[in-house]
């Protein structure tokens, strides 16, 4: 269970690290609902195809399915699609900097539904990875107040509220609800459909011819990877630990975005750097560690 347990988070928190790079090589030739919705549509088939040869494919209510598309629209069409989008205006440094915010709003969201109780442990761990976050991008601050950015801004915190209310939701389960895989296929199905539609409304004439090959392949990549394997990661967890708690991982997806940086763009890592990486690994230990009885 413990082994099923550590491969969920170090999935969530390694491959959705990556995802931010990959939108970025993604819509440089490909428009970002459409990315977001071929990307979804590959990742639920491929799952949903899993599903039925594994036999396990089940009946949806309407019940079921009214609960799938809620979440569909809240995690993927606005979450997912509005941060592809939000790219275009933005980094991917100031974009994941900005969905660090997510343990905030689901921890407020929380304290208000009375899900859960503030406690220290829960406050210490989230503002040593807060304070990471700050020294890491602490220059991009400023970028916030820059007019060409606004609107990606306002695009990816609208983003990462739906996906913190979304991720309540999820937590709070239903009494009838879809096996976990089922869920998700259908999610993902739902929404790449409506991402897709959305795009073609949006530029009814999309030629194909000036995709790149990077562009496609980093769109299959987060098909594969972002949401095969990080989506039903990051499903599993919700049902394994708080929201709150798995929300603190996004800390660590900016340490592997920041990794990546280095690596392939080759970035600076400072020693300010190295600290605040610590302090953010250190937060998200702080919030899950439990004392063994």
């Amino acid at each position: 269970m413990k082994t099923k347990l550590y491969l969920a988070l170090f999935c969530v928190a390694f491959f959705w690290g990556t995802t931010f790079l990959g939108i970025r090589i993604g819509i440089e030739t490909i428009p970002p609902f459409l990315l977001a919705g071929i990307r979804n549509l590959i990742s639920g088939f491929i799952i949903f195809f899993y599903l039925l040869f594994q036999r396990k494919l089940e009946s949806v209510n309407p019940r079921q399915f009214l609960r799938v598309f809620i979440l569909a629209v809240m995690m993927i069409v606005l979450a997912n699609g509005l941060t592809t989008y939000s790219e275009k205006y933005i980094t991917s440094g100031l974009a994941s900097l900005i969905s660090t915010l997510s343990p905030f709003f689901v921890l407020f969201l929380n304290l208000i539904l009375g899900n859960e109780k503030l406690s220290v442990k829960t406050t210490i761990g989230i503002f040593l990875g807060m304070f990471g976050i700050f020294l890491i991008y602490q220059n991009s601050l400023s970028d916030l107040l820059n007019p060409e950015y606004r609107q990606g801004v306002f695009a990816i915190l609208t983003a990462v509220l739906m996906w913190s209310i979304g991720t309540i939701i999820t937590k709070k389960g239903s009494t009838n609800s879809l096996t976990m895989l089922m869920n998700v296929s259908l999610q993902m199905i739902v929404a790449g459909i409506i991402l897709t539609l959305f795009q073609f409304y949006l530029t009814p004439t999309i030629s194909t011819e000036n995709w790149s090959l990077r562009s496609v392949v980093a769109m299959i990549y987060l098909a594969i990877f972002g949401s095969v394997v990080g989506y039903v990661a990051y499903s599993y967890l919700i049902t394994q630990m708080s929201s709150t708690k798995v929300s603190v991982l996004s800390y660590v997806n900016v340490v592997v975005a920041l990794f990546l940086g280095w690596l392939i763009l080759d970035e600076i890592i400072t020693s300010r750097i190295i600290i605040a990486a610590s302090l953010i690994i250190g937060g998200v230990f702080i919030l899950n560690y439990k004392k063994a009885k």
